[in-house]
C-alpha cells in the first residue's frame, strides 16, 4: 500500500499521484539552491585567491595580467628534436629570463615581444631564440640583460597592451618585435589575446569564456592554468611534430587561391596591422626605446625540404590550403613590417627571408626546434649587432663577429 500524504480533511493522496507542477517546482527550488550554493562557493574562493593565491602569482596592469614566478617541468616524448624534459620559467615580471637587477638602467637591456614563436613555450629556458640572442650579444656588449615577453597567441593587439602597461615602465634600451603570424585576418574580438588582456567576455565556447574571464577572475585564471598544466604534464606536448612525408601534395585552382587571399589579407586587415605597428613604434620612440622589427619565418612556401625532399609549395598544410598559399599570405604581413621599417628608419631583421626552409628548423610549419631557434638568434644577431653598436657605443666590448 502506498504511503499516505496529507491529513484526513484533505483526503488520502499517494506520492505517485502528486501533481506534476508541484514536483517540477520542488526540483526547480532544489536546483536554484544548488546554483546559489555554487555561486557563493565560487565567490568565496575568488575572495580567498585575491587575498592569497598559493598556486600562482600575477602582475596586473590597466589591461595586461601576467602569471609570475612560476616554473614548469614538461616531459616531452612527442617531439624528438626538443629536449626530453622542457623547463619553462617565468620571472617576477611574468617574462622568461633573469629578474631585472637593481641597476637595470645601467644595463644594455632588451625585451623580445611576440606570440608563441617568441615565447617558444616548448623550448627550454636557455634554448629560446631570445635567450640565445642575449648570449651572443654578450660576446660583443657588456652588461646585457635580455627578457622574453612572448605570449602564446598574442597579436599586435596584445603587444600594445603589454608594451604600454608593463615594458615601457622598465625603460629597456631596445625592444624586439617578432610580428605577423597572429595578425593574419585578426579580428579585434578574437579570444587569443584575451587570456592576458582585459576585453569583453566571450560566451562562444567554454575555452573562450575561461580565456576572457582570466584577466578579471583569479578562479578563471587558476582553472585555465590547471587545464594547461594537465595537458602539458599528463598528455605530453600539445604541439605535434608534423610528418611531412605523410602529407599529400595538392594543387588549388587560381580562383580559390585569390578568394583565400582576399578573405585573409583584405585591405582592412592589412591597414589595421600597419596602424598597430605604427603605434608600437611611436610608443617606443616616445619612451626613448630603440624598436627592432623581425619578420615571421615559415617552413612551408617554396623549395624542397632538404630532410624529407617534400615540395614545400604544394604540401597540404591544412584542408584545401597549400604551403605556397600559407607563405604568400604571411608575406603580405611581412611586407608591411619591411616597408614600415624602411619608412621609419627602424631596423628590420628579415628572418622570414634569411632562415632556410628546412624541417631541421621547425617541428611544425611555424614553431622552431632547438636548432631553429639557434639559427634565428644568429640571423638576428648578424643584422642587429651593428645597429646596437652604433646606438649604444658605451656598451661595446668587442667587434660584431659574424655568426654562421
Amino acid at each position: 500500500m502506498s504511503p499516505v500524504l496529507g491529513d484526513q480533511d484533505g483526503g488520502a493522496r499517494t506520492a505517485a499521484s502528486a501533481p506534476l507542477p508541484s514536483r517540477l517546482h520542488s526540483a526547480a527550488v532544489n536546483l536554484a539552491a544548488l546554483g546559489f550554493g555554487l555561486l557563493v562557493a565560487l565567490l568565496l574562493l575568488e575572495l580567498l585567491l585575491r587575498v592569497h593565491n598559493p598556486f600562482q602569482a600575477r602582475v596586473k596592469g590597466n589591461r595586461i595580467v601576467l602569471l609570475t614566478n612560476t616554473q614548469y617541468q614538461i616531459k616531452n616524448d612527442v617531439i624528438p628534436s626538443l629536449d626530453p624534459v622542457v623547463t619553462v620559467s617565468r620571472n617576477s615580471l611574468g617574462f622568461r629570463g633573469a629578474n631585472p637587477p637593481p641597476d637595470l638602467s645601467s644595463k644594455l637591456s632588451m625585451v623580445a615581444i611576440g606570440g608563441s614563436t617568441t615565447q617558444c613555450f616548448f623550448l627550454s629556458d636557455d634554448k629560446t631564440w631570445p635567450a640565445r640572442l642575449g648570449l651572443h650579444l654578450g660576446n660583443a656588449f657588456r652588461d646585457v640583460w635580455m627578457n622574453n615577453a612572448g605570449l602564446d597567441g598574442h597579436s599586435t593587439f596584445g603587444h600594445i597592451a603589454l608594451l604600454e602597461d608593463q615594458v615601457v615602465k622598465l625603460h629597456p634600451k631596445a625592444v624586439l618585435f617578432l610580428v605577423g603570424a597572429n595578425d593574419v585576418a585578426r579580428d579585434p574580438n578574437e579570444e587569443w589575446d584575451a587570456e592576458n588582456v582585459k576585453s569583453r567576455i566571450s560566451f562562444r565556447s567554454p575555452t573562450s569564456l575561461m580565456k576572457t574571464l582570466s584577466p578579471y577572475s583569479e578562479v578563471a585564471a587558476l582553472l585555465s592554468n590547471l587545464f594547461r598544466s594537465f595537458n602539458a604534464y599528463k598528455r605530453g606536448l600539445m604541439h605535434q611534430k608534423i610528418d611531412l612525408k605523410a602529407l599529400p601534395l595538392i594543387d588549388i585552382p587560381a580562383g580559390e587561391v585569390e578568394a583565400y587571399m582576399a578573405q585573409n589579407a583584405s585591405p582592412v586587415h592589412i591597414k589595421g596591422f600597419e596602424m598597430r605597428l605604427r603605434r608600437l613604434l611611436a610608443d617606443c620612440k616616445s619612451a626613448g626605446i630603440e624598436p627592432i622589427l623581425i619578420t615571421q619565418p615559415l617552413l612551408a612556401g617554396e623549395g624542397i625540404d632538404d630532410v624529407t625532399h617534400k615540395d614545400l609549395a604544394r604540401v597540404e598544410t591544412s584542408p584545401r590550403h597549400t604551403g605556397k598559399m600559407y607563405w604568400d599570405l604571411l608575406e603580405k604581413y611581412n611586407d608591411v613590417t619591411r616597408e614600415l621599417g624602411k619608412e621609419s628608419g627602424v631596423q628590420v631583421a628579415d628572418v622570414a627571408r634569411e632562415l632556410p626552409k628546412s624541417s631541421r628548423y621547425f617541428y611544425d610549419f611555424i614553431h622552431y626546434t632547438n636548432d631553429g631557434a639557434e639559427r634565428i638568434a644568429a640571423i638576428i644577431y648578424n643584422q642587429v649587432c651593428p645597429t646596437l653598436a652604433a646606438r649604444f657605443p658605451g656598451h661595446v666590448q668587442a667587434a660584431c663577429a659574424h655568426l654562421d
